[in-house]
């Protein structure tokens, strides 16, 4: 009866560490946005992304936005190719948030999601040069899942007045596609 008894305690605890719950979608998505965010912040580049920049920001996101992505990129390298004097780049300042300089730092504040989309509230912060000049800001981000994994599809820009951006990346990106092209 001992090893019955025995038996049966191993085959339920071998079931139960076996059967754990799937993984929390709101950690998934926070990791996708902390991933994208901290390479962002590592390049710090402003303006569109470069080809190379993009190979680093591709596993962040969703197949429609690098297409997005890539073909903003290419446009930029026309137009300047076609120039004969200098130009400003297509976006100036940062492309990835509301304020003109960039974030320093950023934390998901919450994520509401759906089995094939989710939004997440981020909150940035940048931090100039002198020691009492910080600024603050949310922005959205719109993910959806492909492939099983969740994907930045979009940022709506909420925060900064100083955004030289329109209401959403997708926006800002198709009109520079379709004005420059």
């Amino acid at each position: 009866m001992k090893i019955l008894t025995r038996l049966a305690v191993v085959s339920i605890v071998a079931v139960a560490a076996g059967c754990g719950e799937p993984p929390d979608d709101t950690h998934l998505q926070e990791k996708v946005i902390a991933g994208f965010y901290q390479q962002h912040l590592k390049t710090h580049s402003p303006g569109i992304p470069s080809a190379d920049e993009l190979k680093q920001l591709q596993p962040f996101v969703s197949q429609a936005l690098f297409k997005l992505l890539s073909q903003a990129s290419e446009t930029e390298v026309k137009y300047h190719a076609a120039a004969t004097d200098p130009l400003p780049p297509l976006v100036d300042g940062d492309l990835f948030t509301s304020l003109f300089e960039g974030a320093t730092a950023f934390k998901v504040d919450s994520c509401e999601s759906d089995d094939a989309h989710a939004s997440c509230q981020v909150r940035f912060s940048y931090k100039g040069g002198k020691a009492d000049e910080e600024e603050k800001w949310k922005d959205k981000l719109l993910l959806v899942r492909e492939d099983k994994q969740w994907r930045i599809d979009d940022i709506e820009f909420l925060g900064s007045d100083q955004s030289s951006q329109r209401e959403y990346l997708t926006d800002t990106l198709s009109s520079i596609i379709n004005e420059f092209n």
